[in-house]
């Protein structure tokens, strides 16, 4: 289980936090991490996932990756690493 509930003390947007959810999810499921990938589950706009994406990134949830397309795999950091 990949999931850590400090998700829920960075108090991110909703979107965020149901992304990071998403991912871990996938990752559970061994399934891959990307932008694409993710879309299918989505129930946002493609705004809304890309921005809960640039969020995760900028606090460090996620590996910063730029620039964010189809294939960008979208990558857990650890608890320590979040902001």
């Amino acid at each position: 289980m990949h999931m850590d509930r400090a998700i829920f003390d960075l108090k991110a947007s909703v979107e965020a936090t149901s992304l990071y959810i998403l991912l871990c999810a996938l990752l559970d499921q061994g399934e891959p991490t990307s932008i694409e990938r993710a879309r299918v589950q989505w129930n946002g706009t493609e705004d809304g996932l890309i921005q809960a994406a640039k969020e995760l990134m900028t606090r460090g949830v996620l590996e910063t990756r730029n620039p964010l397309s189809e294939k960008t795999v979208l990558s857990l950091n650890p608890k320590g690493q979040w902001r």
